[in-house]
């Protein structure tokens, strides 16, 4: 994956589970980044999806979420 970008956060795992199926319906690869059964981190409770910077419009899209995407930092 190139540039993973946070494009939302969910208080559980399966809550980004199922969010992530309809990422999948689109076609939009992502990875699930969770602390669910960590006790001791510097994470907090809850998972996030991550998506290619990208991808992040139409995952944001197939979400139904709006929030404008940051521009890539290339250096």
């Amino acid at each position: 994956m190139d540039s993973p970008i946070e494009i939302a956060s969910f208080r559980t795992k399966l809550e980004a589970e199922i969010a992530g199926g309809l990422l999948d319906s689109a076609g939009i690869p992502y990875l699930i980044q969770h602390s669910e059964g960590i006790l001791h981190g510097p994470l907090s409770p809850g998972a996030a999806i991550l998506v290619s910077h990208y991808l992040a419009v139409q995952a944001r899209a197939a979400l139904g979420t709006g929030a404008e995407i940051p521009p890539l930092d290339v250096a």
